[in-house]
């Protein structure tokens, strides 16, 4: 889940990398390195910390990855940014509250109770 509000992409050069899927662009976070010494190479360890904002480069909707490796960054409250983020839920959330009371309604015959 991404937070509804904009802060600005860390400046840790050679740890903040960017990862196009699709039409968004993801920024992720490398936290570890590991060597492989059967390879002799080093394989990074990432993690997203948040989704790039489309319509400012230097900005980003961050994450909870984000809060545990940038704790001293300030989230502003949500709710602050210019436009929601929608696009990024699941239909399946919204599709999982509609079926639960779907559910309720015939389990229950509520809507024959209302129909009297």
């Amino acid at each position: 889940m991404y937070y509804n509000c904009l802060v600005n992409i860390p400046k840790n050069t050679g740890k903040i990398s960017r990862n196009k899927r699709g039409k968004a662009t993801y920024i992720e976070y490398t936290y570890a390195r590991e060597y492989l010494p059967e390879k002799k190479y080093n394989v990074a360890r990432r993690t997203t910390i948040g989704k790039a904002y489309p319509d400012h480069p230097g900005m980003m909707f961050p994450n909870p990855n984000f809060e545990k490796f940038f704790p001293d960054v300030e989230i502003p409250a949500e709710g602050t940014a210019a436009e929601p983020v929608n696009e990024s839920r699941s239909s399946c959330i919204r599709i999982g509250a509609f079926s639960v009371v779907r559910r309720i309604i015939e389990d229950y015959k509520l809507a024959e109770h209302l129909k009297r």
